[in-house]
């Protein structure tokens, strides 16, 4: 059984995948959702132990046990990460033979070429010899892949985006689960796909989410985002600020000539040669129009004590 405690991994700028949880047991295949192919790698590699964790735990149980946390040393060693793209999904220049000898040299000392050839023919495989890896279709893609799993010694077996060679999840997942459950070796099986299709009523989980059981339900999240709050607005005081009364101390007198249109009333100022009375202009427009050539009388001269 394979446990999976809220594990995440980071990368140089923000993490290569979000906090996942999930569990499946022997003999079953879970698909897991991840949005991009770096998160599908990226857990595809952490599930097999071949990328450090930097949160979390996992767990595994080879039968009926309790799962135990395991390392990463362990985990390499009992589980295979099937067709990554760029990790362990075949170039499109190779042929099918050697890919198949080059994927089987890992599991055995000495694997030449004739026996490829004959590892093929056993498995019904013997059309696909001699050809290259970019004439395969979908189908004929996901039966050799599943066929080089069924020949690992690993008990888990991570299938990196099984999906990008067959649309439908109804194409490619009997393969799958016929490595599961394999009545003389049965795996625990995951597949890492972008989309979890609506017919699938097996285990299933999220990259970033806490599992989902059968029914589709996911389970509350421990902390809870928090809700976001309103910014605080700085509240600026205004005061009332007195009217100051427009004033001048200098009296101001019209040229001669020129009508005055408003009334100016000059403060009194004390007088430095003694003058106790201010001098005062007052400029008032006559109500009534006076000839042009007749001169405004708009002085007043001050009496002096």
């Amino acid at each position: 059984m394979l446990r999976v405690d809220n594990i995440w991994a980071k990368g140089r700028h923000h993490a290569l995948f979000g906090r996942t949880t999930f569990s499946v047991g022997g003999g079953e295949v879970i698909i897991v959702q991840a949005d991009s192919q770096m998160e599908r790698t990226s857990l595809g590699l952490a599930l097999t132990g071949r990328l450090p964790l930097s949160g979390g735990e996992i767990y595994w149980s080879a039968g009926d046990e309790e799962p135990q946390p395991i390392s990463m040393k362990k985990l390499r060693r009992i589980s295979d990460i099937i067709d990554s793209p760029d990790v362990t999904s075949p170039e499109q220049h190779m042929r099918v033979h050697d890919y198949v000898s080059e994927m089987l040299s890992y599991n055995l000392p000495i694997f030449g070429r004739s026996r490829a050839g004959r590892w093929l023919k056993e498995r019904g495989l013997e059309d696909l010899d001699g050809l290259w890896m970019d004439e395969l279709d979908g189908e004929m893609n996901i039966e050799l892949m599943a066929a080089l799993a069924q020949s690992s010694p690993s008990d888990l077996l991570v299938f990196d985006t099984p999906s990008r060679h067959l649309n439908h999840t109804r194409m490619w997942l009997p393969f799958l689960e016929e490595l599961a459950n394999d009545e003389d070796r049965p795996r625990t099986v995951v597949a890492i796909v972008p989309h979890i299709s609506d017919t699938w009523h097996g285990a299933r989980a999220v990259v970033g989410s806490v599992h989902m059981d059968q029914e589709g339900k996911f389970e509350a999240p421990e902390d809870p985002a928090e809700e976001p709050t309103e910014p605080e607005i700085d509240v600026i005081e205004v005061r009332e600020v007195e009217e100051i009364p427009l004033t001048s101390s200098i009296p101001l007198t019209p040229a001669a000539g020129v009508a005055a249109e408003a009334t100016v009333v000059a403060t009194p100022v004390p007088a430095a040669s003694g003058v106790t009375e201010a001098v005062r202009a007052v400029d008032q427009k006559s109500t009534d129009q006076k000839p042009a050539d007749q001169k405004p009388n708009t002085q007043k001269t001050a009496e002096k004590e």
